[in-house]
């Protein structure tokens, strides 16, 4: 089993010397230059650096995050909180490996990433969905066991108690199917995801460079995709303080962090790694109902590539432009209310949303005015949230759609059950 108790050898960390460290990564900054087609493969390790513990790591590991929790376990012995530097998954900033990958993707050098992490740190971080497979589930990721329907989450999302048990006590949205929701974390003797599975072998087989960070690529079967790339000659780079169980076979293996040599990678490459920015777009779709003397106002929020996304606590909507009644919105958030016109011709009426959020950055709620127009029908407006967990401050952009929806604040009201 992948958590029993390992030798001292298998737990002896390596740091190569400065020296070998920098010709090492002259080779690998070449290596990518050349390629045309690299994919990376990462593990527990690329995170440690951002405050998550790792599984693997001896006691007397270097990290700042301590001894790994199967060693842990295998000593019988808890983690010393004052002496470690950790955090919760929700809180923690993604690292400058992981806004590397980033960066590489959005030049186009890197094109996919195979990922055995569960922290969600890699969708976090910018990472388009469409670029990643995170082959052992995504602890704030859960789907529709009826539909498939994803929803991901500002929270944890398994609650079970069973290893086996998923069902996290949540059901679709969609009420024409109310499908119970599950986590997707994957534990040992469950199957991965086919579709990730197949497309990351995919990868793994056209790939000319597979740089490999921060796993022990130990467990299978997603440790067989960086194997796959070896054993068809083409290039392994692995970056990982442990021997891991293809050392063997990597083209080059580098013994130091992973922020350590990711920063290095990128300053030769000539390419800044991105400063980390919370990302979320709120839509907002708004309709007057003439012939019902209504308002019609629904609000979705969605990760910053169109994917349906739960950060928003709850929604306050004042009417009268913040001076009159306030309505206080969860999810799934929407509201009828009467036709008010706030302006002496009748054309328009004003409210006042004030968004609040989890928090695990500190984010401070925001408060915009929503204008809705005499006639208007399903009318989609949304903001563009970028916030900067360093100095504590949002950017917001305000933008309409030029295209009128379709039934769409009818269709957000039914899953808020409001008639």
């Amino acid at each position: 089993m992948a958590h029993t108790a390992r030798s001292d050898e298998e737990k002896r960390e390596y740091f190569d010397p400065p020296d070998v460290l920098e010709e090492k990564v002259d080779m690998l900054v070449q290596w990518i230059k050349d390629s045309k087609h690299m994919i990376a493969f990462t593990g527990a390790g690329i995170s440690t650096g951002a405050g998550i513990p790792d599984f693997r790591s001896g006691m007397d590991t270097k990290l700042s995050t301590g001894p790994g929790a199967w060693e842990l376990r295998a000593q019988g012995a808890s983690r010393d909180r004052a002496k470690y530097r950790t955090t919760s998954t929700t809180k923690a900033i993604p690292t400058p490996t992981h806004m590397m990958f980033v960066k590489l993707q959005e030049e186009g050098i890197l094109k996919f990433c195979v990922s055995q992490n569960t922290d969600g740190l890699h969708r976090r971080s910018g990472l388009p969905k469409t670029a990643l497979a995170e082959l052992h589930g995504n602890s704030n990721l859960e789907v529709c066991q009826k539909c498939g329907r994803e929803y991901l989450r500002d929270f944890p999302t398994r609650t079970a108690f069973g290893i086996f048990a998923h069902e996290t006590g949540r059901k679709c949205d969609d009420r024409k199917c109310r499908g119970p929701l599950c986590d997707t974390i994957i534990n040992f003797g469950e199957n991965l995801p086919e579709a990730d599975l197949n497309k990351s072998f995919k990868e793994g087989g056209i790939a000319d460079l597979c740089l490999a960070m921060g796993s022990s690529l130990t467990v299978t079967p997603a440790a067989h995709i960086p194997r796959l790339v070896s054993e068809s000659g083409r290039k392994l780079v692995i970056v990982n303080l442990q021997r891991t169980a293809l050392h063997s076979m990597g083209t080059l293996c580098i013994h130091a962090k992973c922020e350590e040599v990711s920063t290095m990678v990128m300053k030769k490459l000539g390419l800044p790694i991105p400063e980390f920015r919370l990302k979320r777009l709120v839509l907002i779709t708004t309709s007057h109902c003439e012939d019902k003397g209504e308002v019609e106002v629904a609000i979705e929020g969605q990760d910053a590539f169109g994917y349906i996304f739960s950060f928003l606590t709850g929604v306050d909507m004042t009417e009268n432009g913040g001076h009159g009644r306030t309505h206080h919105l969860r999810e799934p958030f929407g509201i009828k209310l009467p036709w008010k016109p706030t302006d002496p011709s009748g054309e328009e009426m004003k409210v006042e949303l004030t968004f609040h959020f989890q928090g695990h950055y500190g984010e401070p709620s925001i408060a915009r005015n929503l204008v809705i127009k005499k006639g208007m029908k399903d009318k989609l407006s949304y903001l563009k949230l970028s916030y900067n967990p360093f100095n504590g401050q949002w950017t917001v952009t305000d933008e309409e759609s030029k295209v009128e929806g379709e039934g769409r604040v009818s269709e957000q009201l039914e899953k808020a059950s409001i008639n």
